[in-house]
């Protein structure tokens, strides 16, 4: 009896043993983290830049992988349910939360392990050429003047939802003064304002700033407490009079029952990329501003964004 009471405490030490020395090891090869829209996008390329100086700390690569479908659900999922071993990662922003409450999808950010929030992107109100305004209070005079003729274009229960909802209420606007074209994603979406095809989007920097410059487009206003050093020219909403700040606020997400210290490795590698004065400026130069949080920091912080988007979905 005594025998078998040591081999079998033996047996305990030695998985103990050798899972403390496999994460301890942690990583012993390429991380991906999927990022769950198109290539080219804001949240495509923040994620590029903030994991290519996450490698350095990290000591492996960490490949991002686009898989977009569904508004990121389809990414989200995939996600959800791979290995908890710290070899697949999420790229995930508010769509975790936009999509759960719109009813789009039947899990939220409580069904990952919040490793660290990386950047927040200030949103920007863009407008199509040709039309007979061109600046805020013109938009909202001809809305009023002429129900219907405008059109507004977002991805359904999207961060683009929230954004008109709370800006069109705050100016004391109806909705049912625009008609709603849902087309999903950015980059579809500005194409459409390109193409004459829709007349008002949400964009940012990197969606929209090159084709301002070069006259394509019209930026209205952003969404920040003060203006962008990227276009020092464009007005804030609260500037304009609409006390409204909205950021998508963009972070790195585990599979649920990731090991806690497998989880402070990834946030500390993505911690020394924002540290880095190259990163940074590259976050800066897309329009973005570098804000990190570590797993408990952000936990809490995605509490506080689910308890708005869960009163805003209400109504």
């Amino acid at each position: 009896m005594l025998k078998k009471s040591v081999l079998a405490l033996g047996t305990v030490l030695g998985l103990v043993l050798s899972s403390g020395t496999a994460l301890a090891a942690y990583p012993e090869q390429e991380a991906k983290i999927v990022v769950p829209f198109k290539p080219g996008g804001a949240t495509d390329i923040i994620y590029r830049v903030t994991s290519g100086g996450a490698e350095k700390t990290f000591g492996k690569s960490i490949v991002p992988v686009n898989m977009d479908g569904a508004g990121g659900v389809k990414g989200a999922r995939f996600v959800k349910g791979a290995p908890a071993d710290g070899y697949t990662l999420l790229a995930g922003h508010d769509f975790l939360l936009t999509t759960y409450h719109g009813k789009l999808a039947d899990f939220t950010y409580t069904a990952f392990e919040p490793v660290c929030l990386l950047t927040q992107t200030p949103n920007i109100l863009v407008t199509r050429n040709g039309l007979p305004f061109k600046d805020w209070k013109g938009l909202i005079d001809y809305a009023r003047a002429n129900p219907g003729k405008l059109s507004v274009t977002y991805s359904p229960s999207s961060t683009g939802t929230l954004f008109f909802d709370q800006i069109f209420r705050l100016a004391g606007l109806d909705k049912s003064l625009f008609r709603v074209i849902t087309i999903n994603g950015t980059g579809p979406q500005i194409r459409a304002i390109l193409g004459g095809h829709a007349d008002i989007a949400m964009g940012n920097v990197p969606s929209a700033l090159s084709y301002a410059r070069e006259g394509k487009l019209s930026m209205i206003a952003v969404s920040s407490e003060k203006r962008l050093d990227a276009c020092p020219d464009l007005p804030t909403f609260k500037e304009l009079g609409v006390n409204f700040t909205y950021a998508t606020n963009r972070g790195v997400f585990a599979p649920k029952g990731t090991d806690k210290s497998v989880v402070d490795k990834i946030a500390a590698s993505y911690k020394a990329s924002l540290d880095d004065a190259d990163v940074r400026k590259k976050i800066y130069d897309l329009g973005s501003v570098p804000v990190y949080m570590g797993p408990q920091d952000y936990a809490k912080f995605l509490a506080g964004q689910d308890a708005m988007y869960s009163e805003s979905f209400k109504k």
